[in-house]
């Protein structure tokens, strides 16, 4: 199936859970208080750049960083869907190797910004890098594009520019966990990784690490 950096991250932070979730569907994982709050955010934030609508109460505290982002040159697309084949080529969402959603992307050829809000703490992301090369694969005329991760607990921007020239050294950090994913579709092995996340916080309570919250 399709893999995007959130399913990279579920299946290394744990497999089993992975399988049941994503790849079985026998389990459903319920929204939490933190992903319902994070859905908000990208929608108030998406309407406030795009469109000028005013952040509600709660938000406002980030206007300022939502205007810098408005004022970046460029034709702005937000919730854009990208996908690409196993060759690194625009795909079809359906039939793709790897696809993402990518939350805003900024076109001035020949260069791009792609960009994510980000609502919990500052952690280390090869997610930025990914929607770059396929940023890359999508618009030939593109040769080079800043990824942007927008903390808001911070109220900071973390920035990274790429050229062209860097989609092998970006494909050679991926590759490696890519191959460990698929090498667990192939082999049918979803080996369970106890945590901290079991004690009631993963939703597949058929594990035999799962244990009830305290």
């Amino acid at each position: 199936m399709p893999w995007s950096y959130s399913h990279l991250d579920k299946f290394e932070t744990c497999a089993r859970q992975f399988y049941h979730v994503k790849v079985l569907q026998d389990v459903v994982e319920p929204p939490t208080v933190h992903t319902s709050w994070g859905k908000d955010v990208h929608t108030a934030l998406e309407e406030r750049v795009m469109n000028g609508t005013h952040l509600p109460e709660g938000m406002e505290q980030w206007d300022l960083l939502a205007g810098k982002i408005e004022d970046l040159p460029g034709a702005k697309h937000a919730e854009i869907q990208l996908a690409i084949n196993s060759a690194f080529q625009p795909a079809p969402w359906g039939t793709a190797w790897s696809r993402g959603i990518v939350y805003l992307l900024i076109l001035a050829p020949p260069k791009a910004v792609v960009l994510d809000w980000k609502t919990g703490k500052f952690k280390p992301s090869e997610q930025i890098e990914l929607y770059v090369a396929y940023v890359f694969a999508h618009y030939p005329e593109v040769e080079e594009v800043s990824g942007l991760f927008v903390w808001l607990k911070s109220r900071k921007i973390s920035r990274q520019t790429y050229q062209r020239a860097d989609i092998p050294t970006i494909w050679r950090k991926l590759l490696p966990r890519i191959a460990r994913l698929e090498a667990a579709y192939e082999q049918d092995t979803w080996l369970p990784t106890p945590s901290g996340l079991c004690n009631g916080w993963c939703p597949v309570q058929s594990c035999q690490y799962w244990k009830g919250k305290r």
